[in-house]
């Protein structure tokens, strides 16, 4: 659980299935988890007292079970017991008070009889729990609500809640309100004062819930390893109510032996989980139970179109239900539908998740839609007007109607309900639910769907959309659109895309299930980088060494989400040199800073210019214990800020870092790079070379090119001289002020460096930054075994001079020597003649040889 550093929504449309997409969230940092303790304190010992907070998160997280912990913990008096008395109300038991007026003593009386009198109240530190924000059927008004004062004065429902939220009625008390995140917008931001996430399960709770679960602990790794293999099923992992059916339905399936196929999609692990429930009630009672079924999915789906869970006797008249119905079907399908009680004034009834409500309708409305009547998903107004101007029109499809009628809702209510129902009529399931539809002409052509919703995302590509159609292709088992390979995530057809999700699911349970320890996930043997991040992430959490290139922002996340997952064994990261074109080190930072992060090398391009490389090197002094290896390279600079972050990770008494490289290498082929992707910078330099070119042609200097390549070849050679006049500190450390103090930290005492490669990164006033650094590798606490340098012939007296004074640890060195070979060596010879000097390997290298 962590505190969101947003204070409200901020008039955001959230769609719950983008965020089981999300792969990390922006506003999560290690310094904002909350502990259960420190729920109701302020976050600060200046900040006021914190009296409204809002717990939200998507269906099923956990959030009631969440509230069911802080009061056992405050009953058993572990946490919070400044508290005097806390009163959990489910809003959706208030429904049935909503036209009765009670004063908020009548109502406490009523949900906890005898607790306390009015004058109690007064002296004592309340908290009200109100669980489930969105079931409560009614509008909070809270322009419109009288004010009230007294707790002894009758008032309804609405108006207590809403006079307790602006501290009109018991002013000290304290609230907690939990709410799906796309109900959360019903209580304005004024009156919230502190907003916490839930996040459900983590990798290791997850993992150790299926292994409660699964009796057999074979068949708990083996549910596991399919668990991860699909992505469908993976993303849903952090719902503890999925992964109790998924160790259901896998232990049925595995431990079996049966001759079915394990369910690689949302809809099919849901078919297989009604399958089983029916199979043990017919075992039980003896009889068909497919017309039950079909009721509570008729009940399913009403209560979804008011975008409600429960069911209650006003809705029996409404839909005009046999009493009874709910009766039965809560005794015979409690997986499915429970009974609650409200105060002996009444019944209530309702699903026990949203998904279960989802599937159940959409099998109801598979089951009995009928083309020319409209039948369950009732016609708009404009549809009625086609049909009665063009009545010899073909009626639309079902599947073009549900996709239209979800598009439509702005919160994607009806998201999770059309992947199931197309995954019903065209997907696996189809024949899995074949006792359904016996008497029913239903005939749903695959093709059809996917053509449908491939025009959608190509007329709507908003990516809340794009994801919700392209989850609904993975149930269709067909290949899904694939993203931009660079920058922001846009989502694009491509005719020759041909791999489908059930391909990629075996690739992903033979890595899995490989027993290879030092297991290596290279992107360059994919084709379509991003999606194989994608589909094979559990693969990256249990890799030894990423190799990476370039992506998206998306794919980028998804690497930091997998270095924050405490399951992760990642330990070297390389990403490619041609990455440098597009790399977002600002989101990799967000995975290297998080105490789950373990990696011991990283080895990347590095831009010393953007800030995001600042970024990098922040996360990584947020949590320096674990980095052994840190390689920057083809740096264009290394500036200031760059160099004091680097020392303050060798001078942090936690920092473990024995290899550090930073080299600069300035190609033709960076600076063509660069050019490509600073568009002004293009434009700037292409009209200054016309321009130059105009006026010698003009003087009478005909400048004539052989041929087009010797112009673009000259064109090159004037972007490089303009960047080398404009930028003359592109190349090195800017300052000898950053060199003292990378210098400082060199010879610290907390410096546990053993190799150092600094070849080319301090051509700006170089011969004083060798002489700097020599000072370092002069002083005793300096005790690297490997160096690697660049000179020239005014330096080589300091540097060896330091070799002299502290020549007990250097084992290998590397010198580019940048001076006549007659010069300067004779101080080096006498230096390998000295017993103390232990220098093992000595390489030269000549300017002409440039590595």
């Amino acid at each position: 659980m962590y505190v969101s550093s947003r204070t409200h929504l901020d008039g955001q449309i959230v769609h719950e299935m983008r965020e089981l997409e999300r792969p990390y969230n922006e506003d999560i940092k290690d310094e904002n988890v909350i502990n259960y303790d420190d729920l109701l304190k302020p976050r600060s010992s200046t900040g006021g007292r914190i009296r409204r907070i809002m717990m939200r998160g998507i269906s099923g997280c956990g959030k009631t079970t969440a509230v069911r912990k802080f009061v056992s913990d405050w009953a058993h008096g572990r946490t919070h017991q400044h508290i005097d008395f806390v009163f959990p109300l489910h809003l959706c038991e208030l429904n049935i008070l909503h036209d009765k007026k009670l004063s908020l003593i009548e109502h406490l009386d009523l949900l906890f009889p005898k607790l306390l009198k009015p004058e109690t109240l007064e002296g004592s530190q309340i908290l009200f729990i109100w669980d489930g924000l969105g079931e409560f059927r009614f509008t909070l008004k809270f322009k419109r609500t009288k004010t009230c004062t007294d707790p002894v004065t009758p008032v309804s429902v609405g108006c207590m809640l809403v006079n307790l939220l602006k501290g009109n009625l018991l002013p000290s008390a304290q609230i907690l309100v939990t709410s799906r995140l796309k109900d959360a917008g019903l209580i304005p931001p004024e009156y919230i004062q502190r907003v916490v996430e839930l996040h459900g399960l983590d990798d290791l709770q997850w993992e150790e819930l299926i292994r409660s679960e699964v009796r057999d602990q074979n068949v708990a790794a083996r549910a596991i390893v399919h668990v991860k293999s699909s992505r469908s099923l993976y993303i849903m992992r952090s719902l503890p109510f999925f992964c109790q059916m998924a160790s259901t339905v896998l232990e049925e399936l595995f431990s079996n032996c049966c001759n079915t196929d394990p369910p690689l999609t949302l809809t099919e692990m849901f078919t297989h989980f009604l399958l089983i429930q029916m199979k043990r009630h017919v075992e039980k009672s003896a009889k068909s139970s497919t017309e039950e079924i079909l009721k509570l999915g008729e009940l399913a789906w009403h209560m979804l179109e008011k975008n409600t869970l429960t069911f209650m006797e006003k809705d029996q008249k409404e839909t005009n239900t046999d009493p009874l119905l709910p009766v039965k079907l809560s005794e015979d399908w409690p997986m499915f539908f429970r009974k609650q009680h409200l105060m002996g004034l009444g019944k209530m009834y309702r699903f026990t998740h949203p998904c279960v409500q989802e599937f159940l309708a959409a099998l109801y409305v598979a089951v009995h839609y009928e083309p020319s009547k409209g039948n369950v998903m009732s016609f708009t107004l404009a549809e009625k007007a086609k049909m009665l101007l063009s009545p010899t029109d073909v009626p639309p499809d079902m599947h073009r109607r549900a996709v239209d009628r979800a598009l439509r809702s702005k919160t994607g209510q009806l998201d999770i309900f059309l992947l199931f129902l197309l995954g019903i009529c065209a997907g696996p399931s189809n024949k899995l639910l074949s006792c359904f539809f016996q008497n029913t002409s239903l005939r749903v052509r695959t093709e059809d769907v996917v053509k449908n919703i491939l025009q959608k995302i190509k007329a709507k590509p908003l990516f809340e959309i794009s994801v919700n159609l392209s989850r609904c292709l993975e149930e269709l088992d067909v290949a899904l659109p694939v993203v931009q390979n660079r920058g922001p995530v846009e989502f694009q057809m491509d005719e020759d895309v041909h791999v489908t999700p059930s391909e990629w699911s075996h690739i992903a349970t033979t890595l899995l299930t490989s027993e290879d320890s030092s297991l290596t996930f290279d992107v360059s043997k994919y084709a379509k980088v991003d999606e194989a991040i994608m589909r094979l992430l559990p693969v990256i959490k249990i890799s030894r060494v990423l190799r990476l290139d370039e992506a998206t922002d998306l794919s980028w996340a998804l690497i930091a989400s997998a270095l924050r997952s405490p399951a992760n064994r990642i330990r070297e990261i390389n990403i490619e040199k041609n990455a440098l074109s597009y790399i977002n080190l600002s989101v990799l930072s967000v995975g290297m800073s998080s105490p789950n992060c373990k990696v011991e090398a990283l080895r990347t391009p590095y831009f010393g210019y953007r800030k995001d490389g600042d970024h990098l090197l922040s996360g990584i002094l947020l949590n320096p214990t674990h980095l052994r290896e840190l390689k920057l390279l083809n740096s264009f600079r290394k500036n200031d800020r760059t160099v004091e972050s680097i020392s303050q990770i060798l001078m942090d008494p936690d920092c473990r870092l024995e290899n550090l490289t930073l080299v600069k290498k300035f190609t033709l082929l960076l600076l063509v790079v660069i050019i490509y992707w600073n568009k002004p910078l293009n434009l700037v330099l292409h009209f200054c070379f016309i321009c130059v070119r105009k006026k010698i042609i003009k003087h009478g200097q005909a400048l004539l090119f052989p041929s087009e390549n010797v112009e673009i070849l000259l064109l090159l050679f004037f972007y490089l001289s303009i960047l080398c006049f404009v930028f003359p500190s592109l190349q090195g450390i800017e300052t000898l002020e950053s060199c003292k103090i990378l210098a400082a930290a060199l010879c610290s005492s907390s410096c546990r460096l053993q190799e150092l490669d600094l070849r080319r990164c301090y051509w700006s006033s170089e011969d004083q930054a060798l002489q700097l650094l020599s000072e370092a590798f002069r002083h005793p606490n300096f005790k690297v075994t490997v160096l690697r340098l660049e000179i020239k012939h005014e330096t080589a007296s300091a540097l060896f001079s330091a070799f002299q004074e502290n020549p007990s640890h250097l084992r290998k060195l590397e010198l580019s020597l940048f001076l006549r070979l007659t010069l300067g060596l004779q101080q080096l010879f006498s230096l390998l003649a000295d017993p103390c000097f232990k220098l093992e390997t000595l390489r030269i290298a000549h300017p002409c040889y440039d590595k």
